[in-house]
């Protein structure tokens, strides 16, 4: 299966114990977001960066006054959602990182039936 571990890398800002993330200073159109807009609570929005030195280089011009964090975007080989947490170990071999939520439920089941 393609696309499986880190995919891209994007920009997380910590607001109020929360992760936002960043999208961007423009929008699909090309206009200019204003400062609010910039930022997200939602992952799809967030701007992806294949390249560490470009992500590097906007996250230098981003205003100093926030937190920033850069999170590796992830992709599940289960179910293949994203994710930015820290991965599970699957309990099928013991190998393969899996997301949190893929996790959980594989130590259910594997409750279940024992």
């Amino acid at each position: 299966m393609s696309n499986i571990g880190i995919c891209e890398y994007v920009i997380g800002v910590i607001h109020d114990k929360d992760i936002w993330y960043y999208v961007g200073r423009y929008d699909a159109n090309g206009m200019k977001l204003k400062p609010n807009e910039q930022y997200s609570s939602f992952l799809v929005d967030a701007k992806r960066y294949n390249d560490e030195d470009i992500l590097r280089e906007e996250l230098e011009s981003l205003p100093k006054t926030l937190t920033y964090k850069i999170l590796e975007l992830q992709r599940c080989p289960k179910c293949t959602k994203e994710f930015t947490e820290h991965p599970a170990l699957s309990r099928e071999d013991n190998e393969t990182e899996i997301c949190p939520e893929c996790g959980v439920k594989e130590a259910i089941q594997a409750y279940i039936n024992s």
